[in-house]
């Protein structure tokens, strides 16, 4: 059998909304509180996970003063789109639902509208994608609002569904942890 290569170092969450004191502060306590915060790294497909920031918006207004056309950074555009794996037993069919399984936390938390999350990003050392957030760690974040999801069903795939997250305004980009 092969061995499987994984990216062991890539640390992906989602936060309640209320989950920080103060966002552009995030603390390691705040961070690691299962009851706010979800690691769901193992739940989302690698080739179609992204959280990056697009073009920012610019201020181009020119004075009398200013050298030829310039341009001033107004606000950073974050984007993401999450792809997850679907679990079989979503409780369908009188079944009951498995309330411990990553796919279906990632489908509770992913498939309804207008929910309103942080989205964070940790690229650690080999082997930390699970550990616990830690001081010193750097994390990247940005405040989304979920839209309406899709289904992507196709033949020798397992089912996943996909969110194009909506930016909603809170973005606390290469922050190195301190508390």
């Amino acid at each position: 059998m092969p061995t499987r290569l994984t990216r062991n170092s890539q640390t992906w969450a989602i936060a309640y909304q209320s989950a920080f004191a103060n966002p552009a502060a995030p603390t390691t306590t705040e961070l690691n509180n299962a009851n706010f915060v979800f690691k769901v790294s193992c739940a989302l497909t690698e080739d179609s996970t992204s959280m990056t920031l697009g073009d920012s918006d610019t201020d181009s207004t020119i004075t009398f003063c200013s050298i030829g056309n310039e341009q001033t950074v107004t606000n950073a555009n974050p984007t993401a789109q999450w792809t997850w794996l679907k679990d079989a037993n979503t409780g369908g069919s009188g079944s009951t639902v498995d309330l411990t399984s990553l796919y279906n936390l990632a489908t509770g938390l992913l498939d309804l509208p207008d929910s309103t999350y942080w989205l964070i990003s940790r690229t650690g050392k080999q082997g930390s994608q699970d550990a616990n957030f830690a001081i010193t760690d750097r994390i990247k974040m940005a405040l989304f609002t979920t839209d309406y999801s899709l289904d992507l069903i196709e033949n020798g795939k397992p089912e996943r569904g996909q969110q194009n997250f909506i930016y909603a305004g809170g973005v606390n980009w290469n922050y190195k942890l301190a508390s």
